[in-house]
């Protein structure tokens, strides 16, 4: 059986940038790490979840902005990793 951990681990995203997507998903983070597993494979699926996470960093600076820092941080590191 996996655990959550493992999940995340899997999924391709780090526990913050998964955060930000459930959160805009409105899904649990188990479910959100299996999505982002399947979606970074598709050809524009690290568009998509570059735009998740860019609209949930705006969404930080109205509502979550205890979840700020940790959203822009996500959005910067996944820009590194997945995007040329």
């Amino acid at each position: 059986m996996l655990s959550l951990e493992d999940c995340i681990a899997f999924s391709g995203l780090t526990p913050q940038q998964l955060d930000a997507v459930a959160c805009h998903e409105h899904l649990p983070l188990i479910i959100v790490a299996e999505w982002a597993e399947t979606t970074l494979e598709m050809p524009d699926g690290c568009a998509r979840v570059e735009a998740i996470l860019a609209e949930e960093v705006i969404a930080a600076g109205l509502h979550h902005k205890d979840r700020l820092q940790d959203w822009s941080l996500g959005l910067e590191q996944f820009r590194r990793e997945h995007t040329a």
